[in-house]
């Protein structure tokens, strides 16, 4: 993925005209009449925001490109209104989706000028408020006004944040390339995420109240149907046999399934595909990364969604929904089984058995089905009777969380893709068709305000404390290391044996080695100090602050730390130089020694700059990784050295 970022770095650099007229056209289709309430413009703004942070646009054409083209398509149709008037609202679309045309009506009415600012936020009425205002008399230049207002902020609301995001995937950089990318692609995927749930939840409820009335009549036409019909959406027909007959066939085509897919006498080793992706996530694993996905795959865990399903029970006990309250239950109880179920199928090892991966805490995968059906479920029950805005919004926000457990599980080892995306399939089967038979069977309209703030409450709590059980990181044994003399070290052959580049947390060559130093580290740090080197500002929260301002000196910003093998640095310094530069020294401990016991310490030198990026973010960047070490290290108390090559020898 960090190459993929890297080829379209380089695309956009050589071809800048390009992308600004990729992103006038994107502009400029979500802001056309009817067109625009298709076009998500929201998250191509956001990511060339980004693009702008990284150094591949010019903000300021950036944001008057998106503008512009916001305002011709504005223009245009405007233009179609004062050209066709109500006629334009006469057609096939406003016919089969009347409430739109109403909507915006209403709205124009109520807010008048301001309707073509406001507007611009609020999804399907952007696509036809300049339309409606031509049509309803607005002259042109009290339209024109508004619209250039109203543009601009747009424009600025939406590449702005992807401006910080972006600074801070380049502050993410000087840590890891894979933490960057594995930033950027989980935004991005909850993104889409959230924008498909907001659009299948209304094309779903849609198609669902336009063909269920339909096919209920024909069952009940049909003399094999006249008995028993199709109970889940018969309110004259009990659903609860067809509830266990289904439930039971869900299950028994679940187990076949992933028999079929990951069965342990079927398959020796995963698919092409599982097992690709685990490897591109594993690419991308850095021990921030992994910390995350840590605590994110609690979120999936029993201690969590457990005491969610029993306070979601008991307050519709204690509100007297016994209808749902039944249908919760359950909505827990077949998922339990189902879950229960498929731990008697012998599935392939979990990935972190086949590759060298740390064992994820907690992980109970095949459990990921239970967890679905909890978080799927609640909202099919909270959302009954609710706005259309609300019910959205519900959908949408539990399908961030299913995706936020699933990558966890993914990243971690826990679970091949296919299996995870069956478990997933599975649950909301479940869930999918106890939602048709509650509420097609008299669903019980639901406090959702009342219901959320406990819930919500309980989420929090349950994650928190199973976040305060998670055991710290194993102490690593450690690493025996080879004795050598000094002598025997000091040849090119010896040198070229220690690490020469940093080793990212997937063992690919990052900055160079350019120091070996065999010492006790109290010593080395006290030669240092003594020769001008400081102590670096720490990484706290506090002290991170700075990062926020435009004129900081350098010796006020924390740098990021980096690993070797998944490893801090030992030992990290700075060499001030002036308020905007310094040299930075890092440290790792190597697995030889001198024959008297002196650890050799490999690590790099690099000469960093302070940098603001468009006055969101100033941090250190480095800008030579192989600066001349003679001024930084010739003049050394009680310190001998040697220059083989690149690299020099302390002791």
């Amino acid at each position: 993925m960090t190459e993929a970022l890297h080829t379209l770095l380089t695309w956009i650099n050589a071809h800048p005209n390009w992308a600004l007229w990729l992103l006038f056209a994107i502009t400029l289709l979500d802001s056309l009449f009817v067109v625009g309430a298709f076009i998500p413009a929201a998250l191509p703004l956001f990511a060339i925001g980004a693009l702008v942070a990284l150094g591949a646009l010019e903000l300021w054409p950036t944001l008057l490109i998106a503008c512009a083209g916001a305002l011709i398509g504005d223009i245009f149709s405007f233009w179609l209104g004062r050209r066709y008037g109500d006629r334009l609202f006469n057609a096939r679309f406003f016919q089969r989706h009347p409430d739109i045309v109403t909507n915006g009506r209403r709205f124009f009415q109520k807010h008048g000028p301001y309707s073509i600012l406001l507007a611009r936020f609020l999804g399907p009425l952007r696509a036809i408020t300049p339309a409606l205002a031509a049509a309803s008399g607005m002259r042109f230049w009290l339209f024109l006004c508004a619209d250039v207002v109203g543009a601009f902020i747009w424009a600025c609301a939406f590449i702005m944040p992807g401006v910080a995001f972006g600074a801070s995937l380049g502050l993410a950089a000087e840590v890891a390339g894979r933490l960057a990318s594995l930033l950027l692609g989980l935004m991005v995927a909850m993104w889409l995420t959230f924008w498909l749930a907001t659009a299948v939840t209304r094309v779903v409820g849609r198609l669902a109240s336009q063909w269920l009335p339909r096919l209920l009549g024909w069952s009940r036409d049909q003399q094999h149907f006249s008995r028993h019909g199709l109970a889940l959406i018969d309110d004259e027909l009990p659903e609860t046999p067809a509830l266990l007959v289904l439930a039971v066939l869900l299950l028994i085509i679940a187990a076949v399934l992933l028999y079929l897919v990951a069965g342990h006498h079927l398959h020796h080793y995963p698919t092409r595909l599982d097992a690709a992706i685990f490897q591109w996530l594993r690419d991308v694993h850095t021990p921030v990364g992994f910390t995350l996905a840590q605590r994110l795959l609690q979120i999936g865990e029993w201690p969590v969604y457990m005491p969610i399903g029993a306070i979601t029970f008991v307050m519709l006990v204690i509100l007297r929904k016994p209808h749902a309250a039944a249908h919760w239950a359950a909505a827990l109880a077949f998922g339990g089984a189902i879950a229960l179920g498929l731990y008697a199928i012998p599935l392939l090892p979990p990935p972190f058995h086949y590759f060298a991966t740390t064992l994820p805490d907690a992980a109970h995968g095949r459990d990921l089905v239970l967890a679905t059906v909890t978080y799927s479920f609640l909202p099919v029950l909270l959302s009954t009777a609710a706005a259309s805005w609300a019910r959205t919004t519900l959908y949408a926000t539990s399908a961030l969380i299913l995706l936020l457990v699933v990558f966890a599980q993914l990243y971690l080892g826990v679970l091949w893709f296919s299996v995870a995306l069956l478990l997933v399939l599975f649950g909301l089967a479940w869930t999918a068709l106890l939602g048709l038979g509650y509420r097609w069977h008299n669903p019980e309209r639901l406090p959702a305000v009342r219901l959320i703030t406990p819930i919500a409450l309980t989420f929090f709590i349950a994650l928190s404390l199973q976040w305060h059980r998670m055991p710290p990181p194993e102490a690593q044994p450690p690493v025996a290391k080879q004795a050598i003399s000094l002598q025997h070290w000091q040849q090119p052959r010896t040198v070229q044996r220690l690490p020469l580049q940093r080793q990212d947390a997937t063992g690919r060559a990052r900055q160079p080695f350019t120091v070996q130093w065999a010492g006790e580290l109290p010593t080395i740090r006290a030669h240092l100090l003594a020769s001008g080197w400081q102590e670096p500002a720490p990484l706290t929260p506090r002290q991170m602050l700075h990062w926020l301002t435009s004129s900081a000196p350098i010796d006020q910003l924390p740098v990021m730390p980096q690993v070797n093998f998944g490893k801090h640095p030992s030992l990290v310094l700075r060499r001030p130089v002036d308020d905007d530069h310094q040299y930075y020294l890092r440290l790792w401990p190597s697995s030889f020694r001198l024959m008297d016991g002196r650890t050799i310490w490999v690590g790099s030198v690099m000469r960093q700059e302070a940098r603001s990026f468009h006055r969101v973010l100033r941090y250190p960047v480095a800008t030579d990784f192989n600066p001349p070490l003679q001024p930084l290290l010739a003049d050394l108390p009680d310190t001998q050295h040697r220059v083989i090559g690149p690299v020099w020898l302390l002791w």
